[in-house]
């Protein structure tokens, strides 16, 4: 099995585990260990914020505060074991870097103790047997004069034995009709989600709506401030965006750096196509939202057509 040292702890990629010397293991959920695996992967360099959103999240859609969790998470489980020599830094307004000191290292006796572990034993032809040789197992036979039980006695404990074999190895009718009804329950709902179920991020009632030109667009606002529509058509309006026949999908946050300034994510759709695309920004001004949208438009050639 594949282990990377990082400082004073051992790192298993095949089983997510982190653990210490002193036999301390916690084992890493996916998306911690992207993030942790990435951040290693770049030790000692800053990773911007939106650079690991796209890494490790893949485009989803999520909040700043989903990558902050996840951080906060990293840390602790570090804390809990104990690390020397690592250390998960916040780069204000940027990202966050993993410090990691090479002169902490694990003593060697250690990891010989580890590869020991994994030694299989073998049995081979050769290997002498640990099992008591049959002529040490001592036997009784039946003597003559020993009582025998009754022909009687033989049949009801055959018929009952077949009888409790027969319960402990034939299904029930009911448990195979109950097995049945659950797994076209599960294939139901399963069928009937994939056909009428809308992520969450794209249902419409959420959303404040307007309109330009082709274009719809859902503002849905989560931050402090008040958002007036109609001044945000017209500004828009004035800026004669590109014509573009999709809709666009707009949440915006209160940012996590700054209490002047928000942050936004985004989900553009082609009306008469599959095509789409997510975009993110951790920090604007809500000033210049409209020329944002503006610009979205412009960047987004392939879904406007």
């Amino acid at each position: 099995m594949q282990k990377i040292i990082v400082a004073n702890l051992v790192l298993e990629p095949e089983t997510r585990t982190l653990r210490n010397t002193t036999g301390e293991v916690i084992t890493l959920r996916p998306l911690p260990y992207s993030v942790f695996t990435l951040l290693l992967e770049q030790k000692g360099n800053c990773l911007d914020r939106d650079y690991l959103f796209d890494v490790c999240w893949e485009g989803a859609v999520v909040t700043d505060q989903a990558l902050t969790n996840v951080i906060s998470s990293l840390r602790r489980n570090l804390v809990k074991l104990k690390a020397q020599g690592i250390e998960i830094k916040t780069v204000s307004k940027v990202g966050y870097l993993l410090l990691v000191d090479d002169t902490f290292s694990i003593p060697d006796d250690f990891l010989v103790q580890e590869v020991d572990k994994e030694i299989p034993i073998t049995v081979s032809e050769n290997t002498p047997s640990i099992l008591p040789s049959v002529e040490n197992i001592p036997t009784f036979t039946a003597s003559a004069d020993a009582p025998t039980a009754t022909g009687k006695s033989e049949v009801m404990v055959s018929n009952a034995l077949r009888f409790r074999h027969f319960w402990l190895t034939k299904p029930s009718l009911i448990s195979v009709l109950l097995s049945l009804s659950l797994l076209l329950l599960i294939v139901f709902v399963y069928q009937y989600k994939a056909v009428s179920s809308v992520p969450h991020f794209l249902v419409k009632d959420h959303y404040q709506h307007f309109k330009i030109n082709n274009t719809d667009i859902y503002l849905r606002n989560k931050t402090r401030k008040p958002v007036n529509i109609e001044e945000m058509k017209e500004k828009l309006a004035a800026l004669n965006p590109a014509e573009c026949n999709a809709e666009v999908y707009i949440r915006m946050y209160d940012s996590a750096y700054d209490d002047d300034v928000s942050s936004l994510r985004g989900y553009i759709s082609a009306k008469n196509s599959n095509r789409n695309a997510n975009y993110s920004l951790s920090q604007f001004s809500y000033h210049d939202l409209p020329m944002i949208i503006a610009k979205s438009f412009n960047r987004a050639k392939l879904i406007c057509e």
